[in-house]
């Protein structure tokens, strides 16, 4: 058995990147993140070997997605970002909406406590999601499942919705990894490295949930924007942090027992779907509001984690820029209305203990 948690994370990446490749092959949508995810999850039931990567490894990927994310937000795009005040007043009402729906769903037929069905029910932000949850009586395991399970229904469904919807050939965005946008620039692409080496050293003294994402995409957001820099992500790095996502997923999804995922996973899923499909129609909604396309509407405003959705944007080359802004734009409302919600509905831990005393 592999003990040291730095090898097994290197064979969990070899076992994502392996079931990324395959799924590339038979040129199918979002590869690396959705074979990734299939192939860590099939492994771990079906041999047992335990995928799973090291925490530092997702901070490390959530920095290279946050500088990709930036590099997106060129003076053009910049010059645009007015417009989606509207669609991100709106996307803040719709999650308000979702979080209200999977509140009263898993409260009515999940059985959950208050604190529980809360931070399960939250549309995204599972490191604030955590955080908070262990410091009220909920149960951390069962609100994790929710989120995991939600987060898979959403990137398995996302590509085939958008192209559905879109018209767009999702299997076009397979030949960037074969056919990069541009060479490799040892001087231009050291300094994107050295912005998202400055930002993740910035980001770990930083208190600010999601700093790992954030910090990186504002600095590159900023160097971009001015025109100070423009490169592109080199696309053999862009596939391995979205293997990184993608194995994460798949590795934290079969942590669970067959047992917990139908008590928890199965209501989770079709709240995941119902959710989607709620996005679906604001999106359409909001094109004849705004005149944006529903393909970046409907990632903005679907309710997943904005590492997992942002990597989606990038992936599938839709507008990751204002992806983006609404995802970011969503964590910041989830950390200003979380801890006032859980206050009010839920008793923190040491509460709970002196009333047991």
């Amino acid at each position: 058995m592999l003990y040291n948690p730095y090898t097994r994370g290197g064979a969990t990446i070899a076992i994502g990147a392996a079931g990324g490749a395959v799924f590339l092959i038979l040129n199918l949508a979002l590869p690396w993140v959705l074979g990734s995810l299939t192939a860590t999850f099939l492994v771990r039931k079906v041999t047992g070997f335990r995928t799973d990567l090291p925490r530092s490894w997702r901070g490390y990927a959530m920095v290279a997605i946050g500088t990709m994310l930036g590099t997106s937000f060129t003076s053009d795009v910049v010059a645009h970002a007015g417009g989606w005040a509207v669609s991100i007043v709106a996307m803040l009402l719709l999650s308000l909406g979702f979080g209200l729906f999977a509140y009263m769903v898993f409260r009515l037929f999940g059985g959950m406590d208050r604190a529980t069905a809360l931070f399960a029910a939250t549309p995204g932000g599972l490191t604030v999601v955590s955080l908070l949850a262990e410091q009220y009586d909920a149960a951390v395991n069962r609100v994790a499942l929710c989120h995991t399970a939600r987060l898979v229904v959403l990137l398995a469904s996302a590509p085939f919705i958008i192209e559905t919807i879109s018209g767009i050939d999702l299997s076009d965005a397979n030949s960037a990894f074969l056919n990069p946008i541009e060479p490799l620039d040892p001087l231009r692409h050291g300094g994107l490295v050295l912005v998202a080496v400055v930002s993740w050293a910035v980001a770990r003294r930083s208190s600010l949930p999601s700093a790992l994402l954030l910090f990186p995409l504002l600095s590159s957001a900023v160097l971009h924007g001015s025109g100070l820099m423009t490169v592109h992500v080199p696309p053999v790095l862009s596939s391995l942090a979205q293997v990184v996502i993608g194995a994460g997923v798949g590795a934290r999804f079969a942590d669970y027992t067959l047992r917990q995922i139908l008590r928890d996973g199965w209501l989770a899923a079709l709240v995941g779907l119902a959710l989607a499909l709620g996005a679906l129609a604001a999106a359409w909604a909001m094109v004849h509001v705004t005149g944006d396309e529903i393909a970046p509407l409907f990632l903005a405003y679907l309710p997943g984690g904005a590492p997992e959705l942002g990597v989606v944007a990038l992936a599938l080359m839709i507008n990751p820029a204002m992806v983006a802004a609404h995802h970011v734009s969503r964590v910041f409302l989830i950390v200003a209305i979380l801890p006032v919600l859980a206050r009010r509905l839920a008793v923190p831990m040491e509460d709970t203990d002196s009333v047991s005393k």
